[in-house]
């Protein structure tokens, strides 16, 4: 899952303009438009959910995949929605054949939370974590050894570990986004807090210690449950 949380405000006036980076996007889209895979039913409403749940269950095995767009573009029948996958360099990806991974399709309403997203423009940029990296193999070697294992908590709710990130957030400039990874624990769950750079990469201290928390949940409440899906890593921004 994907969390907006490091962003900051679209709705502010000087992030109306478009960048030169993100005309550059949309001129790909363009361009490759007829190539790109198309949904022919109509939707009636797409919501925020839906949207994100397809970068986490389409995204390519291609290792250069780091981010995802979503575009949307006036049409006759509503709204015209393209997701396409860019790599580190704002291309986008695309298979051997040259065909772009992705999907376009037509809705006649979005969502309000997806509709408030967009603000006042007609792209939003998503980081895009990549589940083979090396967050997964380091969790059960170095993280497990910097981190002390704190008391079992009865719940840990969403509210609660999104608090962290803003509390304890470090003053290192390295620091982007944020990460909880969970993994099976006898008395519940196991919860790894940790800071991302902007690649992903996990930030530490000047003493090679990783920043963050590790704790034990009996349960989760039902918001944070519904965030980690069928995943067991949240990408926080």
């Amino acid at each position: 899952m994907i969390l907006n949380w490091f962003s900051k405000d679209s709705s502010k006036g000087e992030q109306k303009k478009y960048s030169e980076e993100e005309q550059q996007i949309v001129a790909q889209f363009n361009e490759w438009l007829p190539r790109i895979l198309k949904i022919e039913k109509v939707q009636t409403l797409i919501t925020f959910d839906e949207a994100i749940d397809y970068f986490q269950s389409d995204i390519p095995s291609n290792s250069s995949v780091k981010k995802g767009v979503i575009i949307r573009q006036e049409c006759p029948e509503g709204q015209l929605l393209g997701q396409v996958f860019l790599n580190g360099k704002n291309q986008l990806v695309r298979r051997n054949d040259g065909t772009p991974y992705g999907r376009q399709l037509v809705t006649r309403k979005l969502a309000p939370a997806l509709n408030e997203k967009f603000a006042n423009k007609d792209l939003i940029i998503l980081a895009i974590a990549d589940y083979n990296q090396s967050i997964f193999s380091i969790l059960k070697d170095e993280l497990q050894l910097f981190f002390a294992q704190q008391e079992v908590k009865p719940i840990v709710t969403y509210k609660e570990v999104i608090q962290y990130f803003i509390t304890d957030r470090p003053s290192n400039p390295s620091v982007k986004k944020g990460a909880i990874i969970r993994q099976p624990h006898q008395e519940g769950q196991e919860l790894i807090q940790i800071f991302l750079d902007r690649n992903n990469e996990i930030v530490s201290a000047s003493n090679k210690r990783p920043y963050g928390r590790k704790l034990v949940a009996k349960q989760l409440d039902d918001e944070l449950k519904d965030s980690f899906g069928n995943k067991n890593l949240i990408i926080v921004e």
